[in-house]
């Protein structure tokens, strides 16, 4: 199992330029902003000891949607989560925390995303606890999964708004995502694999936002965190990879691209052919609609720790052949998305029907 990286929403890049770059208010918090995350990364790295490595078991056997909250009290010993229970599933009445109750809020609304678009079961579809930290940290400028549970910092006024990490729901949604990667495809946390990684946590998260503001193709800012940052339009674009922030290195096409590069710029080329796919869709159309269930079906059945760009392009093409029909608008509208950023997706008869016999929507 793929445990040993933390999966968190903010690229350690714009943390290395801000230390660089920045004010020394702005350097000593992005200082502590790393030493934290790699903090929680050990965590992640004692669960995989604890676990023996192989496949995560589904041991959450809920049948319902379970979730708790918890408030961290700006502890930065990981040893001292989850912290103190604030709200659990049967607390109607909000606390007043604003943390605490966006958290619980976002929470739910993407396991509902998941349930009733996708028909899973919380993040290992087998109705495992939704467990979240809120407070981690002095003006902590992350959202991290931790292999485990969900950990937010409250932001720092310099890098993320204050109070604006645990009301994010993309964000929520993103790093809970990295939860299902986990238990599904198990994409390794480098290379092209890693890159997959992320785009599947930008695809899914945009897709959940859509999805509960019933926004189209159109309507959407396809942006991810969109007005977390002090200066920028979000984290990430993927609409437009590298315009969402002024320092902002994603790419968007594969002439751009060249081994080694950072899975947080490079996720770019993906998450560029899967707007173009859902564009060629329809600008008035869905994108969790058919689109999405591509993609779902290719993270959840086809994809492994080691799958490629041509290897996602290839996938989905098929799957959408096996979906909608060969030639059909969808399965064009993935070909023309995947073209669009230097990917030919290459036609293999055989993968798609085994795959719908596996997958459950």
């Amino acid at each position: 199992m793929n445990r040993l990286v933390c999966c968190q929403i903010i690229p350690p890049d714009l943390l290395y330029q801000i230390i660089k770059e920045g004010t020394s208010e702005q350097k000593d918090n992005a200082i502590r902003t790393l030493e934290l995350s790699e903090n929680l990364r050990t965590q992640r790295s004692i669960l995989a000891g604890m676990r023996g490595g192989g496949n995560l078991l589904r041991v959450g056997g809920h049948t319902q949607k379970r979730r708790i909250v918890y408030d961290s009290k700006h502890a930065d010993d990981i040893f001292s989560l989850p912290g103190d229970p604030k709200r659990y599933e049967e607390d109607i009445q909000d606390t007043g925390d604003k943390d605490v109750d966006s958290c619980f809020h976002n929470t739910g609304l993407v396991y509902d995303f998941y349930k009733e678009v996708f028909m899973r079961n919380s993040i290992d579809d087998n109705g495992m606890e939704l467990n979240s930290s809120v407070h981690f940290g002095v003006d902590f400028d992350n959202a991290v999964w931790a292999g485990n549970q969900m950990v937010y910092g409250d932001g720092s006024d310099l890098l993320f708004k204050k109070g604006s990490v645990a009301s994010n729901l993309s964000v929520t949604a993103h790093e809970l995502t990295h939860g299902v990667t986990d238990y599904e495809a198990n994409l390794v946390y480098r290379g092209q694999p890693g890159a997959l990684n992320e785009h599947m946590s930008d695809v899914f998260g945009i897709m959940c936002d859509q999805w509960v503001n019933k926004h189209t193709v159109d309507e959407s800012s396809w942006l991810i965190g969109k007005d977390m940052l002090i200066e920028g339009q979000g984290l990430r674009s993927l609409k437009e990879p590298g315009t969402a922030y002024p320092s902002d290195k994603q790419i968007a096409h594969m002439e751009n691209y060249h081994i080694g590069m950072r899975i947080h710029y490079s996720s770019g080329i993906p998450n560029r052919a899967f707007y173009l796919t859902c564009k060629e869709i329809g600008i008035d159309s869905y994108s969790w609609e058919k689109a999405g269930k591509i993609w779902y079906i290719a993270l959840k059945d086809k994809l492994g720790k080691y799958s490629k760009f041509q290897d996602a392009a290839d996938i989905t093409f098929d799957i959408a052949r096996s979906l909608f029909g060969k030639d059909s608008e969808e399965q064009n509208a993935v070909y023309r998305g995947w073209e669009g950023v230097g990917i030919t997706p290459k036609k293999n008869p055989d993968i798609a029907k085994l795959l719908l016999k596996k997958s459950n929507i």
